[in-house]
């Protein structure tokens, strides 16, 4: 028998966490507790403590009288991760070409292989090229080998999921993987400088996200 060691509370923090982060539970929707425990067929304690953990991720927001809904990306927040993802990004492609090993750099390249494999195989899963995205950018936040780095850009990473599930809409996820080659060859050939701007040019713009949207 398979145990799942996670409680009741956990559990569904991660489904309704993915969900957020997927689209599938729109921004700005509201959520009802009543009617998400008769769903799960959980209490609404359970359903209630979940909310508060996504509430201190900033994936929910708790508003008087109205109940609970799920975050929002005005434009002032979509100006502010934008910059936050250039700033954080492209200093973690300049270490990480400063500092990758060469386990690294296969790392990044099997990585990357399994990203245009999959926008090749599968164009119009959104969802899992959008999650494909998001390991690539993380896996060099990581071999940029700064913890602090590491740990705040965890601290707003379902926000960041979030962001690039967004620019993938109207897009041709066919070349979602391959726009990301320059920037790959870039670190794993120890080149800082053009690193760095491949990891910004990679980016959607605020400008093009909020146009788009």
């Amino acid at each position: 028998m398979k145990i799942n060691k996670q409680s009741l509370e956990e559990q569904v923090t991660q489904y309704l966490r993915q969900k957020i982060v997927d689209g599938e539970i729109h921004l700005g929707e509201k959520i009802v507790e009543s009617a998400l425990a008769k769903e799960l067929d959980l209490s609404r304690s359970t359903i209630r403590m979940a909310l508060n953990s996504l509430a201190h991720e900033g994936l929910v927001i708790q508003k008087p009288y109205a109940g609970w809904q799920v975050f929002t990306l005005e434009e002032a927040d979509l100006w502010e991760l934008y910059h936050m993802r250039v700033a954080l990004e492209r200093q973690a492609a300049e270490m990480a070409a400063e500092k990758a090993t060469a386990e690294d750099k296969r790392k990044l390249r099997e990585t990357l292989t399994r990203f245009c494999e999959l926008c090749e195989a599968a164009p119009t899963d959104r969802k899992g090229i959008s999650q494909a995205d998001f390991e690539l950018h993380e896996l060099i936040v990581e071999i940029s080998g700064s913890r602090r780095l590491y740990k705040i850009y965890h601290q707003i990473s379902n926000q960041l999921r979030a962001y690039i599930s967004m620019t993938h809409h109207d897009y041709d996820l066919s070349q979602s993987g391959l726009s990301h080659r320059a920037m790959v060859d870039a670190i794993c050939e120890g080149e800082i400088e053009i690193a760095g701007q491949e990891a910004t040019a990679n980016i959607t713009t605020f400008t093009e996200l909020r146009d788009k949207l």
